[in-house]
């Protein structure tokens, strides 16, 4: 068994190209016992905004506060607290947040994804 309040785990700054403003925390993952799965928590302050990208694996989404969206195959959606989202693999997607306050999201990827 794990518990861990997320206020508890440590707030990584992401950096790198078409990155700004994001903030990332692993609460859940092989360390806690989940082998095949990573849990993340991205926290983008405003006018922060994940790359454009894809890649060969899934994501599932869960927003837990503030409004942000997401931009998939060109199409802008907004996401909102308690808005679930999936990104299909191979599909080239965005996260941005154009608000005044952080948007917080859960990320759940395949091992692969994070490693």
């Amino acid at each position: 068994m794990y518990i861990k309040n997320l206020h508890d785990i440590e707030k990584m700054e992401m950096k790198g190209d078409g990155i700004a403003n994001v903030r990332k925390q692993v609460p859940l993952g092989p360390p806690q016992g989940w082998e095949d799965h990573i849990v993340r928590v991205f926290t983008l302050g405003p006018g922060g905004h994940t790359p454009h990208h894809e890649h060969d694996w899934e994501h599932v989404n869960y927003v837990i506060s503030g409004r942000g969206q997401l931009e998939i195959d060109g199409a802008k959606r907004p996401l909102a607290a308690g808005d679930f989202a999936f990104v299909p693999p191979n599909t080239k997607h965005q996260y941005s947040n154009p608000g005044g306050e952080d948007f917080v999201m859960i990320c759940i990827v395949p091992k692969r994804g994070e490693y």
